[in-house]
């Protein structure tokens, strides 16, 4: 693919900013499929140190609430106005995905790129605190890395190499995630 919007990004202000596999280049291959509609308010949750809220104010004219637990409201703020951002393009919050700000289905859509796997395994999460706040019809876009077969009951000695088994327990395979959403229905 390419990754017109991405290239227009300086490459280093993307090794500095992101926390694991590129989140630009995941969020354009997506939304070339699941495009959402420019003016929309949009939640980024877990958007790190806003790679991803920048991408989607900038480039596909959206009202973003950059929203992370791990990174402060104002170091983001500061990232967005040097991306020439205004507060009404982009609001940094800083919140615990489970005690999110937001009133009810206040999102035309949620996104959350390399982030759900750490609060939303949960069985409980989504229709508990996500989707209230999505309107209806509205959009859930959530990325998250994953195996193609289950390996957790024998994990791969090159695995642990990098990972511990609590770290892995956060990257399953897609029949774990129906289960985990299908929970919720």
């Amino acid at each position: 693919m390419q990754y017109k919007l991405v290239n227009k990004f300086d490459k280093d202000f993307i090794k500095e900013n992101i926390m694991g596999p590129n989140p630009a280049k995941l969020l354009e291959e997506t939304l070339a499929l699941y495009p959402l509609q420019a003016g929309s308010t949009v939640l980024d949750l877990g958007c790190g140190r806003g790679v991803t809220s920048i991408m989607l104010a900038r480039e596909y004219g959206l009202r973003v609430f950059a929203t992370d637990l791990w990174i402060a409201a104002t170091d983001n703020f500061k990232r967005f106005t040097a991306a020439g951002l205004n507060r009404e393009q982009i609001v940094p919050i800083h919140a615990d995905a489970h005690e999110l700000p937001y009133a009810e289905e206040f999102f035309d859509a949620a996104v959350s790129i390399d982030s759900y796997q750490y609060f939303g395994l949960d069985p409980d999460y989504l229709g508990t605190h996500l989707l209230p706040l999505v309107k209806h019809g509205g959009k859930l876009i959530l990325l998250v890395p994953g195996f193609r077969k289950d390996v957790h009951e024998n994990l791969p000695p090159e695995l642990l190499l990098s990972w511990t088994p609590e770290a892995l327990d956060t990257i399953h395979d897609c029949a774990h995630w129906r289960t985990v959403i299908s929970a919720t229905e």
